[in-house]
């Protein structure tokens, strides 16, 4: 049976076992039974965002609860197996569109998200972290409406020097969008990339300051252009991430 035509859908590990799987949550029961009209009978693709994926059943569903029966337990995929995977270092912007860059993210297939506070960051790290809550929360739905296979690991806040110096070296690929001159088209980077862990930082509105460029650079990250306009942090973010994956495709 092939999952790609069934409805996806995201349940959390603790309500698999037995070969059953139950949807709790009277939000995600409106969601799959209302929304996405899965009735009793239907086949379901679920994934409990650890690389574990299930064909299930409808059996009976009312307000508070579904059932589905395990009909087929697919190969687990495990995350550093894949080819590619990518971090991204967000500067969060004041208002509330880091929400949407986790929203997004997390529909793309991104593994990782790190809140990042930089010189020009309007928010402080405290401010960021009493969120991670509702950021979570967030992660949790966007899993649930596209089915994600992995949900990302949500970093807590970090400075971007701090960064470049005890986490940055760990990766294969290093890429700073920026509006400086030393500059590549994004394209260019992966016509050479041969896969590994990529992290993508994204500057705060007003980009980075002249001086995390060239520290950033001098910590071997690759200046890359998203084009002629100046985007706004989430648009940057979610652009960066949709480029890469369609780029390398996901495996």
């Amino acid at each position: 049976m092939t999952p790609g035509f069934m409805n996806r859908f995201y349940v959390p590990k603790e309500n698999i076992g037995g070969g059953m799987i139950r949807v709790t949550d009277r939000d995600d029961v409106r969601h799959l039974t209302k929304v996405l009209r899965v009735r009793p009978g239907e086949h379901v693709f679920i994934s409990d965002g650890e690389g574990r994926a299930y064909v299930a059943v409808l059996e009976g569903a009312d307000a508070r609860c579904a059932s589905m029966k395990i009909k087929e337990t697919l190969a687990e995929k495990v995350r550093e197996q894949s080819l590619w995977r990518l971090a991204l270092a967000v500067a969060v912007p004041k208002s509330t569109r880091f929400e949407e860059v986790v929203d997004k993210a997390t529909q793309l297939g991104v593994d990782e998200i790190i809140p990042l506070i930089t010189e020009r960051t309007l928010v402080t790290g405290a401010r960021v972290h009493h969120k991670m809550e509702r950021y979570r929360r967030v992660m949790d739905a966007a899993a649930k409406q596209s089915g994600a296979l992995f949900l990302p690991c949500l970093q807590e806040p970090v400075e971007f020097d701090v960064l470049l110096k005890e986490r940055a070296g760990s990766y294969d690929l290093r890429l700073l969008p920026n509006l400086s001159s030393n500059s590549v088209a994004l394209k260019d980077i992966f016509s050479r990339f041969s896969g590994g862990r990529i992290l993508a930082c994204i500057g705060p509105e007003g980009d980075f300051s002249p001086a995390e460029v060239d520290a950033a650079l001098r910590a071997g990250f690759q200046g890359v252009s998203l084009g002629d306009s100046v985007l706004r942090v989430d648009t940057a973010a979610i652009s960066v991430a949709a480029f890469i994956r369609i780029q390398l495709g996901r495996s």
